[in-house]
């Protein structure tokens, strides 16, 4: 536990300044008939940024087509909030859902389970992008069929959309997850305990749903990250393909254009969850015992 208070604030420093070195490399390779790397360019880009973040009120971004430049702050913080519900949103209903349909798979005959595998494996093969483009056309086919628009699947201006962002960014990495799900569930269920609770008369049901899912919970909580950052990236789809003027959008233009916005944007999604994902590690370490590195 004190090795790990320890090891935290080197962590924080030492990806903070990897994110700072990294706002950067939009100016440290060039082409000039050849591909280049400017390192002396690289470097004034990073004298500039420092620059920038002593006054970041003289930080402005443009994210929107009309080519109208805003201060950055409360602009990114509006963007975020929007964004980061929808994240947020959607990954407490891919994960319930995804607990859920792991839950019933697992309680399937043999064959039955098989071909569920299958399927999954079909899903999990589908390209993201194709996954939403068919919903959008699936709500356009609804539309045509009752002259009911029961989502909509392009946002104008400021006009901000919920129900089907969520939903796709939910559906995306449904199968990720399952598949995760039913790998820790395979491994629990090789442990002594799974027989002794069979041995007390204890259903499977019952088994699975009380002893193994309450020790998965604890390893899917040390395998949250690499599920958070995929979604994050299918967020940044989700955004274009809505036409969403969202919080990755405008980090994908200010990534070149502004570098100090992009640093700023960057450090607005590494602390937040940083600090959520420390805190859960450290209760999870002293109410469990398990470590990390005992779960990698």
């Amino acid at each position: 536990m004190k090795k790990q208070l320890l090891r935290l604030p080197l962590q924080f420093i030492l990806t903070c300044l990897g994110l700072f070195l990294f706002s950067g490399a939009g100016s440290l390779l060039m082409y000039d008939h050849e591909l280049v790397i400017h390192i002396a360019k690289y470097i004034h880009t990073l004298q500039l940024i420092g620059k920038d973040l002593l006054d970041p009120g003289s930080i402005f971004v443009q994210v929107e087509a009309d080519g109208k430049e805003y201060p950055i702050f409360p602009m990114m913080l509006k963007l975020f909030g929007y964004s980061f519900l929808l994240l947020v949103t959607s990954f407490f209903i891919a994960v319930v859902s995804a607990a859920v349909l792991s839950y019933l798979a697992m309680l399937l005959p043999r064959r039955a389970h098989r071909f569920f595998l299958r399927i999954l494996e079909l899903l999990d093969s589908l390209p993201d992008v194709l996954v939403v483009v068919f919903l959008q056309l699936f709500i356009i086919f609804l539309f045509k069929k009752t002259g009911i628009l029961f989502f909509d699947i392009y946002a104008l201006g400021e006009e901000r959309i919920y129900m089907l962002p969520i939903f796709c960014l939910a559906v995306m990495p449904v199968a990720f997850l399952v598949k995760n799900f039913l790998f820790q569930l395979r491994e629990e269920g090789d442990k002594p305990y799974v027989e002794f609770s069979f041995s007390k008369g204890f259903s499977k049901a019952y088994t699975l749903w009380v002893h193994l899912f309450r020790n998965v919970w604890v390893s899917f909580y040390y395998h949250i990250k690499p599920i958070f950052l995929l979604m994050l990236s299918n967020l940044l789809i989700i955004e274009i393909l809505f036409n969403i003027n969202g919080f990755m959008v405008a980090m994908l233009s200010t990534a070149v254009s502004k570098p100090s916005a992009f640093f700023i944007g960057m450090l607005m999604v590494y602390i937040p969850f940083f600090l959520l994902f420390s805190l859960g590690q450290l209760l999870l370490t002293k109410y469990t015992g398990i470590h990390e590195e005992a779960e990698a």
